[in-house]
């Protein structure tokens, strides 16, 4: 029996905050913590594809006496991310703060202990060498992999965007890969604003809910109960259930019947488009490249 705390909230340091209390979440002493959240460029978090920095704070606030503390990303512009979205002003109140840009950061090829996709891969070398990883994602669904929660948040430890190219087009099977290599110590899903149908165009919906626990399995299910939709019925799941096993959630918290919403799933035509090509892509780009 695995614990799942659920906040209602309009406000994601608030929701947060709330459901961390109730877990009794605390880290400290001389630790390196990884925290990887999940940022969409520099978008507001209200346009449904990128995680509030409210959220953050809570969490570096509960681990603030840390030795040292590593938020880190890969998106189109991380580097923009930083500093539209205030992850610079963070370093005022934690001075043991970096930000990292997984893009250029130090990587290693690490061999997948039971491959779904690929035998290895890159992967991002800090988060490996660290003590507790934090994993905080955004509500939203995704054109290939179903759902964008936590464990699809791991595709952000891929570091440079043609190495994700060799992956992207069979995300469902590599995340199941991408996920051997990292253990997360606690996962939150940011569901103030997510983002419904296509994973490229913003379509937020307001569903008012922060879903946080150790498991990211047990995370996901309420997190997309909470989108009304069926992880047992999704074939990335069922995989990643028989790889983990399925959890046995207890749920603490807000009731879902409060938040469930009817989250859209679909691709637009011109989405259908960027995944041939990118398909052809990765087809090319491993060819030529180590995999």
């Amino acid at each position: 029996m695995v614990k799942v705390y659920v906040a209602k909230s309009n406000d994601a340091y608030t929701g947060t905050k709330e459901a961390l209390d109730a877990l009794n979440f605390e880290v400290s002493g001389k630790k390196r913590v990884y925290i990887k959240p999940n940022l969409t460029g520099a978008m507001s978090s209200r346009k449904g594809m990128t995680v509030d920095i409210g959220s953050v704070i809570a969490v570096l606030e509960k681990i603030k006496y840390c030795n040292e503390i590593i938020i880190g990303e890969s998106c189109s512009d991380t580097q923009k991310a930083f500093d539209e979205l205030g992850y610079r002003e963070l370093y005022k109140e934690f001075p043991n703060l970096r930000l990292e840009d997984i893009r250029s950061a130090n990587q290693v090829w690490k061999k997948i202990p039971r491959p779904n996709h690929t035998n290895e891969m890159p992967f991002n070398a800090t988060v490996l060498n660290s003590d507790y990883v934090i994993n905080i994602a955004k509500m939203k669904t995704h054109s290939l992999a179903g759902v964008s929660l936590s464990l699809k948040n791991t595709f952000g430890f891929v570091p440079t965007r043609k190495q994700k190219l060799m992956y992207h087009p069979f995300i469902r099977k590599a995340v199941l890969d991408m996920n051997q290599l990292v253990n997360y110590n606690l996962c939150i899903v940011e569901g103030i604003w997510g983002n419904e149908f296509d994973e490229v165009q913003s379509t937020p919906k307001y569903t008012g809910a922060i879903i946080a626990g150790k498991n990211m399995l047990a995370v996901d299910l309420v997190a997309a109960k909470i989108m009304g939709i069926d992880l047992n019925q999704d074939s990335t799941y069922k995989n990643a259930f028989e790889l983990w096993g399925k959890p046995t959630v207890e749920l603490k918290g807000a009731k879902l019947e409060e938040l469930i919403k009817q989250y859209r799933q679909g691709a637009l035509p011109s989405t259908q488009v960027r995944y041939v090509k990118e398909y052809l892509q990765s087809r090319f780009h491993r060819f030529f490249n180590r995999h």
